[in-house]
C-alpha cells in the first residue's frame, strides 16, 4: 500500500477539515443549549470554539495555514475565551507555521496532550476487508441521534457510567450537521459508534467508542471497515482517524492500513 507523505499541503488540508468539524460542534449546541453561549470563530485561518463550561472541544484548531500567526491573532483568540470564562487551549499541528509555536511560547503556554492524526489511501484496486457479519452495524436514523449520542457517552466514560457533562456532549456531536452515524448491534443491544465525514475527497473517521462489556469483541474494527467502504464509495481517495499515541486504538487502525501522519500538540498557558 503507498505511504502518504505528510508534507504541509496534506496537513493544511486536513486542518481545514478538522476546524470545520469545530464549528459545527458550536453550531449544534448553540441549537441544543443556547443557555450555554456556544460560539465560533475564525481567526488566522483558524476556528475557535465554544460549545459549554468545561467542555472537552473548548479549543483552536487549524491556526499557522494562513501565513504567520500574530500576537494581535492571539489575544483575539485569548480574549474570545476570556469572555466565556474558559482556559484557551490550541491544537497545534507540527506543519503549521513556526510563528504560531514562537508565540505561544512567548506567551508562557506548554504542551499538555498529543493526538496523533492517520491516514490511509483509498484506493480503486483496494480489497478492502469485509465488515465481520457477527457485529451488525447500521447506519442512524434521525429518530436515533438520542440513542447514537447517549452511546458515544457511554462509550468514552469510565466504568461508573456518563456524567452529566459526558451525557451534554455527546447529545451535541449527535446532532451535528452532515455526518454519517453508526451503531454496532451485537445480540440486538448497541455495542459500538462511529461516525464519518465526508469532505473534499476524505472520509474522516471519528467517534469511535465501545461499551466496556463488549471490547475485545472486533467491534471497532468492523466499524472501521465498514466506515472505510463507506468513505470509498463515496469517491474518497483518503481516509483519516485520530488516536491517542500508543493505544490500542491506534493499533488497531494501523492494522487497517493507516500510518501517522503527524501529532498534534494541545497547548494550553501555563498556572503562575
Amino acid at each position: 500500500m503507498p505511504v502518504v507523505f505528510a508534507d504541509a499541503a496534506l496537513a493544511a488540508r486536513l486542518e481545514s477539515i478538522s476546524a470545520a468539524e469545530n464549528e459545527r460542534f458550536a453550531t449544534a449546541a448553540a441549537r441544543l443549549h443556547p443557555e450555554d453561549r456556544p460560539e465560533a470563530i475564525w481567526v488566522a485561518g483558524g476556528c475557535a470554539v465554544f460549545c459549554n463550561p468545561g467542555g472537552p472541544v473548548n479549543q483552536v484548531t487549524g491556526l499557522g495555514f494562513a501565513g504567520a500567526v500574530t500576537a494581535e491573532d492571539i489575544d483575539e483568540i485569548e480574549a474570545f475565551y476570556d469572555a466565556h470564562g474558559s482556559p484557551t487551549r490550541v491544537n497545534v499541528c507540527p506543519l503549521a507555521h513556526p510563528s504560531l509555536v514562537a508565540e505561544l511560547s512567548r506567551r508562557c503556554y506548554v504542551s499538555d496532550s498529543f493526538e496523533n492524526v492517520l491516514v490511509r489511501e483509498l484506493l480503486d484496486s483496494d480489497i478492502l476487508p469485509e465488515p465481520d457479519p457477527a457485529v451488525d452495524i447500521r447506519i442512524v436514523e434521525p429518530d436515533e441521534y438520542e440513542l447514537w449520542g447517549r452511546q458515544v457517552a457511554c462509550g468514552f466514560s469510565s466504568t461508573r457510567g456518563p456524567s452529566d457533562e459526558e451525557l451534554r456532549l455527546g447529545r451535541i456531536v449527535a446532532h451535528q450537521d452532515d455526518i454519517v452515524r453508526l451503531l454496532a448491534w451485537v445480540d440486538g443491544e448497541p455495542a459500538g459508534t462511529g461516525e464519518v465525514v465526508i469532505r473534499e475527497g476524505i472520509g474522516w473517521l471519528s467517534a469511535d467508542t465501545t461499551l466496556p462489556q463488549y471490547r475485545g469483541r472486533g467491534i471497532q474494527t468492523a466499524m472501521q471497515r465498514r466506515r472505510l467502504l463507506i468513505a470509498r464509495e463515496a469517491g474518497c481517495g483518503l481516509a483519516v482517524t485520530e488516536s491517542h499515541p500508543g493505544s490500542d486504538s491506534q493499533r488497531n487502525m494501523e492494522r487497517l492500513g493507516f500510518r501517522i501522519a503527524y501529532t498534534r500538540v494541545d497547548m494550553v498557558k501555563a498556572k503562575r
